[in-house]
């Protein structure tokens, strides 16, 4: 017989379930205490372009002293017009983000308010990148007319080891082709250690 064991600890009053008598226990996550922010970047209804662009950058600056780690990507696209480009939005690691527009640490979203601003360094409207690998693909809306596509969730696996980026290195959201009658939903969720 297989045997479950749970630990509650610190509580006062655990509720019980009337009709069995057995405890009624939830879990919480609490985050390390080595994780000195956890923040939320997002951006939306940006048009596609026909070449290559780079839409959004998160990069870990040289000399900052932390490590970030990546949580997650969300991503949709809608379709104003016609568009049938098939190339998927990418992620990519990278090496360098220059240029672009910097976005002020209060355009970022801190899970709790009192946590310090980020270090990570946010650049929207085609910043310039040093590729690496690529990372994950997300496909775009095709539509003979208006339409749109799922949320797509784009999580770290489970159980796998954390995707961080040490100083001098950063991820990227980019198409290598696109259609301008796409709309881009785009947020970035991070960890900085």
């Amino acid at each position: 017989m297989a045997q479950l064991n749970v630990n509650v600890d610190n509580t006062v009053g655990v509720p019980v379930n009337v009709t069995t008598g057995a405890s009624i226990v939830s879990t919480t996550s609490v985050r390390s205490a080595s994780i000195k922010g956890v923040y939320v970047f997002s951006i939306s209804n940006i048009p596609g372009v026909v070449a290559a662009n780079n839409f959004i950058s998160l990069f870990n600056p040289v000399g900052s002293g932390k490590t970030v780690s990546f949580g997650s990507a969300f991503i949709s696209s809608t379709a104003a017009g016609s568009s049938s480009e098939t190339e998927p939005l990418r992620g990519f690691r990278v090496t360098t983000a220059t240029a672009g527009t910097l976005q002020a640490t209060s355009a970022t979203a801190k899970f709790i308010t009192s946590d310090i601003d980020p270090i990570a360094e946010v650049r929207t409207g085609n910043p310039t990148v040093t590729l690496g690998a690529a990372v994950f693909n997300s496909p775009p809306v095709i539509s003979a007319t208006v339409g749109s596509t799922n949320v797509h969730v784009i999580p770290v696996p489970g159980g796998l080891a954390p995707f961080t980026m040490a100083p001098g290195e950063g991820i990227v959201l980019r198409t290598s082709a696109g259609d301008v009658d796409q709309r881009w939903n785009l947020s970035i969720v991070w960890a900085e250690i």
